[in-house]
């Protein structure tokens, strides 16, 4: 959480769990204590913007409070929220979903006063694949792995978890290559890595291995099987 804040030059970062009638549980906080458990004062969390955003659409993407559309979280909606989060100067949030359910899910906020950039939004979908595996990870060593999973995580490497998020995108070798700056041979050992790490024979099973995993969100619009209706690129 403290390399989480310092990469996005935040205020603080915060785990949270929201259990049913959208409750939202401060879990852990960095730096420590820096916001209040609970809020003050009577404000309803039902009409936090990213809260009203994920009841709405359920969608398993990042999020922050200036990209909710009005529709969902109105200006004296985000006006509610800026005076009470004004003291903490956390008025504009990051959320980066972990497991979304239909009661409950799990988050990291990043929080700030200033909003977020494309490049930050695009570091928080390369990061999302990697904290639901240290979440599952953790679950697991705490022995409440059923919660998520029963098979044995691989070891992958922050490099592999960018390629595998690539993939899961459908991106090609060439493709991951020139996103991450590095030669498509380097990027075909890489996914030699994961397959071997995974224990699959190709870039469509290695996908499908992911979500069972917890390692990838699957995106909207799969088929039965996990695998977007689309298809992946071979």
């Amino acid at each position: 959480m403290a390399l989480i804040t310092d990469s996005f030059n935040a205020a603080c970062s915060t785990r949270n769990f929201v259990a049913q009638k959208w409750d939202n549980h401060t879990v852990d906080c960095w730096p420590p204590k820096y916001i209040p458990n609970e809020p003050p004062g009577d404000f309803d969390y039902t009409q936090q913007p990213l809260l009203r955003w994920y009841a709405s659409t359920s969608q398993p993407q990042p999020q922050s409070i200036s990209r909710v559309p009005e529709a969902i979280a109105s200006y004296r909606v985000k006006e509610a929220w800026n005076e009470l989060a004004a003291p903490w100067n956390v008025n504009h949030q990051l959320s980066v979903p972990l497991r979304i359910g239909e009661n409950q899910f799990h988050s990291y906020l990043i929080q700030r006063p200033d909003d977020f950039t494309e490049q930050e939004f695009d570091l928080a979908f390369l990061l999302q694949p990697v904290l639901s595996g240290i979440t599952v990870h953790l679950r697991l060593a705490s022995g409440h792995g059923n919660v998520f999973t029963q098979a044995s995580m691989p070891e992958l490497t922050l490099r592999e978890m960018g390629i595998l998020t690539l993939l899961g995108k459908g991106a090609t070798a060439e493709k991951m290559a020139r996103q991450l700056r590095i030669s498509p041979r380097t990027a075909g050992k890489h996914l030699e890595h994961i397959y071997r790490k995974l224990d699959v024979g190709d870039r469509l099973m290695a996908v499908q291995r992911a979500y069972e995993l917890g390692l990838l969100t699957p995106p909207e619009g799969l088929t039965g099987h996990g695998i977007p209706a689309h298809g992946l690129n071979r």
